[in-house]
């Protein structure tokens, strides 16, 4: 395929995972009102934010990854793109408790059925040396998603209501499922032909994992930090509303451009940045993931910290310009060490590890510390209860210097024939 191709494919992937985050995260902007009409506990909200949510993504993705490994990935992503697109759209019609958990499991289940095979395809797309940036500029993707939920939910959802919201945000998907399908070409694999061996793919595919020190400290660091970072996700702005007195559209457009502008050009400079770099050390490759983190940690803090507004809502737009660099890095790292026909399910067992653990722990053990430990804060609980999870982010910091140090060193340059 032509240079041309690539990059309007991967613009596509990139709009659909933009979407992804859009349908998943707009339940972030709109928990006060939903647990307002159905009388819930932070306890509650918190499940539905997080472990619902991330069990059925993690448990449909191993299927969905096999699937991947010899099938039409292009023809997964769109037919799971229409289908979250959909129950999120039904989100907006349930009548209690129990059908909106139903609905958002049904999210879940779409939604896995995209990244893998994004992935996938994108590295069959990029040779290595373009792949971190091409991986960047994906991930950069989810904080486009992230800008338009805060806006979808935080303008449309104080003007017409949580139910609407959700109907607005899952009707671009569906036009993206049928531009996916009809304008985007499945690429040649890296290698056409996928060996028969004896046992499960997924085994052999956790054994080479497993079995590498760099990809087992990774995939470690990656589940420690989806707890900092998405823990924080599904409740910083209802911290802003509770905490700062902001409105609720006041609160989505701040974290709109705070997130989703200035988040996504932070995720695409850190995989850019790592590509020069790593062009002359490769460890940089990952080290850009060990500065944002350890550079960030400071200001979201203060973040939680400052009664005051102004100069909390200040620490949290540097916080949230680095908070998901790690994305492009990791899965390119990831792709660069395990064969070709291995890496939709190498992804999928990446990001059961990033749900079960990050997404499935951390906004579910923020609700629930807020509800207990922290309970005679009075607004403040939910504060202390972030600052908890987010002392963790030194330990997925940890995970990935592991990994860096077993990275080699650059190729010394072949002599030039006189």
């Amino acid at each position: 395929m032509s240079a041309k191709s690539n990059t309007y494919a991967l613009g596509v992937l990139t709009a659909m995972f933009a979407v992804n985050q859009l349908d998943r995260n707009i339940l972030a902007v709109t928990l006060d009102q939903i647990g307002a009409e159905f009388a819930l506990t932070d306890t509650q909200l918190g499940l539905l934010s997080g472990a619902l949510f991330a069990i059925v993504y993690a448990l449909f993705g191993f299927p969905v990854a096999g699937l991947a490994a010899r099938g039409n990935r292009r023809n997964i992503i769109s037919t799971a793109t229409a289908v979250w697109s959909t129950l999120t759209i039904a989100m907006g019609f349930v009548q209690n408790f129990a059908q909106l958990a139903l609905a958002r499991l049904g999210v879940g289940i779409g939604e896995a059925g995209a990244v893998a095979p994004a992935h996938s395809m994108i590295s069959d797309f990029y040779p290595p040396e373009r792949r971190t940036s091409a991986m960047a500029t994906f991930a950069a993707g989810a904080n486009i998603g992230v800008l338009l939920a805060f806006l979808v939910g935080g303008i449309a959802g104080q003007a017409l209501g949580w139910r609407w919201a959700f109907v607005i945000a899952g009707l671009p998907g569906l036009v993206l499922a049928l531009l996916l399908r009809f304008t985007v070409a499945e690429p040649h694999r890296a290698s056409a032909v996928i060996p028969a061996r004896p046992g499960s793919l997924f085994l052999r595919t956790w054994r080479t994992i497993r079995n590498d020190t760099g990809l087992f400290h990774t995939l470690c660091g990656l589940a420690v930090t989806g707890i900092v970072t998405f823990g924080a996700l599904a409740w910083t702005a209802t911290f802003i509303i509770r905490a700062h007195g902001l409105s609720q559209a006041q609160t989505g457009i701040f974290l709109a451009l705070v997130v989703g502008i200035l988040g996504g050009l932070g995720t695409w400079a850190g995989g850019a940045i790592a590509d020069r770099l790593g062009a002359k050390n490769p460890r940089w490759r990952l080290g850009v993931v060990i500065a944002a983190i350890l550079v960030a940690k400071p200001f979201a803090i203060g973040f939680l910290l400052f009664p005051s507004a102004v100069p909390a809502l200040a620490c949290l737009v540097i916080s949230g310009s680095m908070a998901t660099v790690f994305w492009g890095p990791t899965y390119a790292f990831l792709h660069s060490r395990v064969e070709p026909h291995m890496r939709p399910m190498a992804t999928a067992i990446y990001l059961c590890a990033f749900n079960i653990v990050g997404v499935g722990v951390g906004p579910t053990a923020i609700g629930l510390a807020s509800d207990t430990l922290f309970a005679g804060q009075g607004v403040r609980s939910l504060g202390y209860a972030i600052l908890l999870v987010q002392v963790g982010g030194v330990w997925g910091a940890w995970h990935y210097w592991r990994a860096m140090r077993t990275i080699g060193p650059a190729p010394a340059p072949k002599p030039q024939p006189a």
